[in-house]
């Protein structure tokens, strides 16, 4: 491959030189599947899949103008990838996708009197790539029923953990009163039950498994939802008498 743009935190990876000529980051990580065998029958059932931290390796050639510039290039290399957990940022399909990672084996390889090789393999705890920015899951929605169920479109290749915000605008009968957000596929979610009060803010943090109203950590009941690449619902319920209530979402697409 020629000119993939790419980058190890600040390292720019893609230069005049230091050129990137090959990598397999391209690749998914590994799908870790357990299968629990059948009582009395042939064959297994697959009872649950998760994807194994990504390894993925990164080669190329570095080359000055002289061996004493090469060398000088060399010990700047070294030096970039023995920072940890940089963001190792990637050009594909117009776009940014990033992956958090840290180099774990280094091989220089010198071919010339100013030209050396270099082949780095690169682990992502995560096995994900994401965007760099934020995507609007859901535009600002208002709730006046009890329940809600409002619809969604995942991006993205890989599962979405989004930013759920809540703003209370009016209501009645907020005293001691739950309100419950949840996947409304899976019905997986999580509830908060407190006095509640016109104006109170809730921010549901999937990613980060927090929770929290008017800017303080609130416990919650429940599991943290998550959504799956496509078309999907964010379920929304309450048991005040009456309520106004806006909802709206974000979130970072992710990348196999």
């Amino acid at each position: 491959m020629s000119a993939i743009a790419l980058k190890y935190g600040a390292f720019d990876l893609q230069t005049d030189k230091i050129t990137t000529t090959d990598t397999d980051v391209y690749s998914p990580p590994k799908n870790n599947v357990q299968a629990d065998k059948l009582a009395g029958a042939d064959g297994a059932v697959i009872v649950k899949t998760n994807f194994e931290p990504k390894t993925f390796t990164v080669a190329g050639r570095i080359r000055g103008s002289t061996r004493e510039e090469t060398e000088k290039l060399i010990d700047a290399f070294n030096t970039a990838m023995m920072q940890p957990n940089q963001a190792f940022d990637i050009a594909r399909s117009g776009d940014i996708r990033r992956y958090v990672s840290t180099a774990q084996g280094i091989i220089i390889s010198t071919s010339g009197h100013n030209t050396a090789g270099f082949s780095v393999d690169f682990m992502c705890p995560t096995g994900v790539a994401s965007d760099t920015y934020n995507t609007a899951l859901l535009s600002p929605s208002n709730v006046a029923t009890s329940t809600a169920s409002l619809g969604v479109t995942v991006g993205g290749t890989y599962q979405a953990e989004p930013v759920i915000k809540l703003k209370i605008n009016t209501l009645t009968g907020g005293t001691a009163k739950r309100i419950t957000v949840t996947n409304g596929s899976t019905m997986r979610g999580v509830s908060v039950t407190r006095n509640w009060a016109a104006g109170d803010t809730i921010e549901i943090d999937c990613l980060r498994k927090t929770i929290f109203v008017n800017s303080v950590p609130t416990d919650y009941l429940g599991q943290f939802p998550v959504w799956v690449v496509g078309p999907g619902v964010i379920a929304y319920s309450d048991d005040f008498t009456a309520r106004d209530v806006t909802i709206e979402s974000i979130y970072v697409r992710r990348w196999l």
